[in-house]
């Protein structure tokens, strides 16, 4: 078995839906997360975002019950209250006026929403952007549209329902 360089895995909110949410789809995800991903981290705003998502996916689309939505709530939160490397990081502040301007300018060059547009953000200015080669940070998601931007500003990406593991 060949042990991955040391690097930050940097998970949207559509990556860890797959990871804690029960559906086919995340299997893949959700073996790299809780067994090969070396360092999981994601912002406070991807957090709340997957959270969301969660309850959509109870409450208004029908696609878990409310007993899968209390569990991948829970599991979601537990594992983010523990996650060191998630809570100890800067937060890229979106209301600080630079990195407004940054993320707006992200999401009209794109098309995409200001989340999804902050996430590049994240990756390219944040706190692991200085790693290279091997180690450079890797963006793990379930939103095409959002692989496609981030590869198209540079950065690696792992689309989880087209791609292999990383």
């Amino acid at each position: 078995m060949t042990i991955p360089p040391p690097r930050a895995n940097f998970f949207d909110a559509s990556a860890l839906v797959k990871v804690y949410c029960p559906e086919h789809d995340g299997r893949t995800v959700r073996n790299y997360f809780l067994c090969r991903a070396p360092t999981r981290y994601t912002t406070p705003f991807c957090f709340y975002e997957a959270l969301n998502v969660l309850k959509s996916k109870w409450k208004y689309q029908d696609k878990i019950s409310e007993a899968q939505y209390h569990s991948a709530a829970s599991d979601l939160t537990n594992w983010y209250s523990r996650a060191r490397a998630t809570r100890t990081l800067k937060d890229m502040d979106l209301t600080e006026i630079e990195t407004l301007r940054e993320v707006r300018g992200m999401a009209q060059k794109h098309s995409l929403d200001f989340s999804d547009a902050l996430q590049i953000v994240s990756v390219k200015s944040g706190p692991f952007s200085h790693m290279i080669s091997r180690s450079k940070t890797i963006l793990v998601t379930a939103d095409r549209g959002l692989a496609g931007a981030a590869r198209a500003e540079g950065l690696r990406v792992w689309s989880v329902l087209d791609e292999p593991e990383p």
